[in-house]
């Protein structure tokens, strides 16, 4: 099987779950989705391909980023200087760093939308280049007209909040968790617990991404990062920084990383060369909540 074709087989597995759920809906809206997988996973390449995938059964499908609502330049330095001590949230990323009153507006208005609505929905999205790579809010972009599914794809997205006994014990044992005080590690615990709050009730089912072992995570963004410079002449992190950068998202994935939402969930899971396997009971990615 070539890589193209592999990627078009985990697509098909995900958009037959998605056509499923499509038609319990049973609504004449389109069916919001919510869809996580950790950095280099391949998660918006895979999404994109969903999108063919669907667009071959006749369906519309859109996908919008996580990290097109980031907090605008200004509020996200606010929340920078709010934790000084919390290393995790001085950049964008976390959860805490996301605009969720916009994300939840934006939401709202997609299950109120008829699946062929008479006026346009805009979406924002975030310039990274901005204010010397801290990045700010940009332009805004029109969504389909007609749309039969809609999926937000994010790091994070569908994890939640977990006992303070439990959340202490995973942090101890964390490789990087454990690197943190553990007032950091409850902040980012608040901050799931707010997100799924919010938003969480909004979806209609979950797509979860997740590798069985998160190491996996820094190879996989070290390999993105080798692809992006190979064809624009060098410009990019070097190994060092692209697993300092890492760093920053580990504690999430070692305390909360096989935290699932409540709503109806397909969990897929990668093995180092992002091929689909079976995890075994205690693997990343088997609990479900």
């Amino acid at each position: 099987m070539t890589a193209a074709q592999h990627i078009r087989y985990k697509a098909g597995r995900i958009a037959s779950f998605l056509v499923a759920q499509r038609k319990q809906l049973k609504a004449d809206r389109p069916l919001l989705v919510s869809m996580q997988g950790p950095q280099g996973c391949g998660k918006s390449t895979l999404a994109a391909e969903v999108v063919e995938v669907l667009g071959d059964q006749g369906m519309q499908c859109a996908v919008a980023s996580m990290d097109d609502f980031y907090l605008t330049h200004a509020g996200l330095k606010a929340v920078a200087a709010a934790h000084p001590d919390n290393a995790m949230l001085q950049g964008r990323g976390p959860p805490g760093t996301h605009d969720l009153g916009l994300l939840a507006d934006v939401l709202q208005s997609l299950r109120s939308r008829p699946l062929s609505p008479c006026s346009p929905l805009f979406l924002p999205t975030f310039d990274k280049s901005l204010h010397g790579g801290e990045g700010d809010r940009g332009h805004l972009v029109p969504l389909k007209q007609r749309l039969d599914v809609f999926v937000l794809e994010g790091w994070s997205l569908g994890y939640g909040p977990l006992p303070e006994s439990l959340a202490r014990e995973r942090w101890a044992k964390g490789k990087t968790a454990s690197q943190h005080d553990f007032a950091s590690i409850q902040t980012l615990n608040h901050n799931l617990a707010e997100v799924e709050a919010r938003i969480g009730p909004l979806f209609d089912c979950h797509v979860c991404i997740t590798p069985l072992d998160f190491d996996f995570v820094y190879e996989w963004r070290t390999e993105q990062e080798h692809r992006m410079k190979e064809k624009n002449g060098g410009q990019g992190m070097s190994d060092e920084q692209v697993k300092a950068f890492v760093d920053r998202y580990m504690p999430t994935y070692e305390v909360f990383g096989d935290v699932r939402p409540k709503r109806e969930t397909l969990t897929v899971t990668f093995n180092r060369e992002r091929e689909i396997v079976e995890p075994k009971s205690g693997d990343a990615g088997h609990s479900r909540m």
